[in-house]
C-alpha cells in the first residue's frame, strides 16, 4: 500500500516549511494569499487528505474588496467591452476576492459623474476607477473621496488633480504623434486633413491632439490641418461630422478621429465612398473598428 502524504511532504511540494504548512492548515498565524495558495495548490496534486481544509484556509486569507467603476454610456459597445473585460479580470485575481459595481454615465457632464461616484460610495466600495472629464468639481470630489479613505484612479482620460491616486490608460500625447505618423503614410502628400474631437472636455482628447499637430508642424508641414470639430464623443455625432467634412473639403486626404463612436465614423466614410480616398485613423478597437480595418475603411487604429 502507498505510504499516505504528510505535511512534511506538503511543505517539499510547495517549497515552504513544514510550520508553514501547519499555520495554513491550523490558522494560527497570518500567511501570505500566494504562500497559502502554493500549499493548497501542493496539497491537492499530492492528495494529501486535508486538501479540502488548506483549500478554505487559503480562501479565508484572500481579502476582500468592492471595486467601484464609473463609466460613459452603456450605450456604446466600447464600454459595454470594458465593464465585461473588467469583470473577467477581477473574477481572475488571486491577490484579492474583488467584488465590482458599474455606475453607467449617459451625460457628459460633471454633476452625473460625481452622483455615480457618490453612489459608489454608499455602496461601500474600497476604490473607485473613474473615466470622467477635466472639471473642478470632480477634482474637488476626488480630493473629498481621498479624505474619506476612497482613492480614486482615472480610467482611459487623465485628470488634473492633485489627490488622484493614479491613471490607467495610454500615453494620450504619443498616442496622437503615432497617429500623425500613420497618417502622413496614409494619406496622399500635401492633402487636407480633418481633425475630430470628441470632447476637449477630456483631457486625453486635448493631448492627443496636440500630439497630432506637433508631429505635422515638425515634420510635414506640407499637409493642411483643419481646425478641430468637436463631434459630442458619439456615434451619430461622428457620422455627422464625416458626412459634413466630406460635403465641405473635396479631396480630403485623411480623418483622424480622437474619441469614441468610431462605428459612425466608418459607417459615414462607406456612406459617402470616400473609403479609396480619405484616410481614416481611430481609437477603440471593436469588432466594427476590426471589420473596418480588415476590409481597408480604417487605415490604423
Amino acid at each position: 500500500m502507498a505510504s499516505r502524504a504528510t505535511i512534511a511532504d506538503v511543505a517539499n511540494k510547495a517549497g515552504v516549511s513544514v510550520a508553514t504548512v501547519d499555520r495554513v492548515l491550523n490558522g494560527r498565524r497570518r500567511v501570505k494569499p500566494a504562500t497559502a495558495e502554493a500549499v493548497r495548490a501542493a496539497a491537492e496534486e499530492i492528495g494529501f487528505y486535508a486538501a479540502s481544509l488548506l483549500a478554505r484556509r487559503a480562501k479565508e486569507l484572500v481579502p476582500e474588496k468592492r471595486l467601484g467603476f464609473v463609466l460613459q454610456k452603456q450605450t456604446k459597445e466600447f464600454y459595454c467591452r470594458l465593464e465585461e473585460d473588467i469583470s473577467e479580470q477581477a473574477a481572475a485575481l488571486q491577490e484579492c476576492k474583488a467584488l465590482c459595481q458599474t455606475r453607467f454615465v449617459n451625460e457628459l457632464a460633471p454633476a452625473p459623474i460625481i452622483h455615480a461616484m457618490r453612489q459608489l460610495e454608499n455602496a461601500g466600495v474600497d476604490a473607485i476607477g473613474a473615466v470622467a472629464i477635466e472639471h473642478p468639481h470632480i477634482n474637488d470630489e476626488i480630493t473629498r473621496l481621498r479624505s474619506a479613505g476612497i482613492p480614486v484612479w482615472a480610467l482611459l482620460s487623465s485628470i488634473s488633480s492633485p489627490d488622484i491616486a493614479g491613471y490607467i490608460g495610454i500615453d494620450a500625447r504619443k498616442a496622437g504623434r503615432s497617429a500623425a505618423w500613420g497618417m502622413t503614410r496614409c494619406a496622399k502628400p500635401g492633402t487636407v486633413i480633418g481633425v475630430l474631437v470628441g470632447s476637449h472636455r477630456y483631457r486625453s482628447h486635448e493631448d492627443r491632439e496636440v500630439g497630432f499637430r506637433s508631429y505635422f508642424r515638425e515634420r510635414r508641414p506640407d499637409f493642411r490641418l483643419l481646425q478641430s470639430m468637436s463631434y459630442l464623443d458619439d456615434r451619430s455625432g461622428a457620422y455627422e461630422s464625416v458626412a459634413e467634412l466630406a460635403a465641405r473639403q473635396p479631396g480630403l486626404g485623411g480623418i483622424y478621429l480622437i474619441g469614441g463612436g468610431s462605428g459612425g465614423a466608418v459607417q459615414a466614410i462607406r456612406d459617402e465612398k470616400l473609403d479609396s480616398a480619405a484616410a481614416l485613423i481611430c481609437h477603440e478597437l471593436t469588432p466594427t473598428t476590426r471589420d473596418a480595418l480588415i476590409d481597408g475603411t480604417v487605415d490604423m487604429i
